[in-house]
């Protein structure tokens, strides 16, 4: 078993690609001019052509998503300076010829393999080196340093988890506490809103992309309540407003009844 730290990033600080791999259930890399090339049916590092015009880190990080990562191999999810999801290797290599991943600029991200994501990933601060490799295997030290800050971000996490309106009076703080679920909540969604199944992407394009709003079900003030994916709705701005605007809140099924009466 090999364990491996990957950022999903289009270049260095662009475009976030991770809540879509999450989704879909994969880890995805791409480079031109292969983005659209299925390596499965070439032998290793052909079409040599194409190859050579990738850059060194790029040929590395390919190469090891093609062709050396291995089912029951751990990828660790790197964004900047955090770790922030970790998921087992369930396959070999696969190529998406229906593009279903592709970035704002409409570049497939092609090149992928299966992996089963854990839900609930603690996410941890470590910084583990600045070396450019999007695709890097973990020394066994640097996987202890992770593995020991991954223990802390989890105990801390559990300290959080002080039934609501023990601790946090406010939706705000509420919001912030459960960060990590919010997006565990969006990542699994098809970002529709669940009252008006409105879309930010098909109405404002790539701004709008995986953008949607969570709405807790359980208000704060109705009492201590431990939280799960069940107890998030995610709507649109509009709808959410619509929900505040009595006290209680409107029902996410009476609210879709009266959007559903006009």
């Amino acid at each position: 078993m090999t364990t491996w730290r990957m950022s999903f990033r289009v270049g260095n600080q662009g475009y976030e690609m991770w809540p879509a791999c999450f989704r879909l259930g994969v880890a995805a890399i791409t480079y031109y001019p292969l983005a659209e090339i299925d390596l499965s049916q070439y032998p290793k590092d052909e079409p040599k052509e194409l190859w050579k015009q990738l850059e060194p880190t790029q040929k590395a990080s390919l190469r090891r998503v093609a062709y050396e990562m291995k089912a029951g191999d751990i990828i660790y999810v790197k964004q900047g300076p955090r770790i922030v999801g970790r998921g087992v290797v369930k396959g070999h290599y696969q190529f998406d010829s229906k593009f279903r991943l592709t970035d704002p600029s409409g570049a497939p991200w092609a090149h992928q393999v299966p992996v089963q994501w854990l839900l609930d990933f603690p996410e941890a601060r470590i910084l583990l080196g600045s070396e450019p490799l999007t695709v890097r295997k973990l020394s066994p030290d640097k996987l202890k340093r992770l593995e020991s800050a991954i223990a802390i971000a989890t105990e801390s996490n559990k300290q959080k988890e002080a039934f609501e309106g023990e601790t946090y009076k406010t939706e705000a703080i509420f919001r912030s506490r459960n960060r990590a679920l919010i997006q565990a909540k969006k990542a699994s969604s098809d970002y529709r809103c669940e009252i008006c199944g409105f879309s930010f992407e098909e109405t404002y394009g790539a701004i709008g992309r995986e953008y949607v709003l969570a709405h807790h079900l359980k208000p704060i003030a109705a009492g201590p309540s431990k939280t799960t994916l069940d107890d998030i709705a995610l709507v649109c701005a509009n709808c959410h407003a619509m929900i505040h605007t009595n006290i209680p809140p409107i029902s996410i099924e009476g609210l879709r009844k009266l959007v559903g009466g006009h």
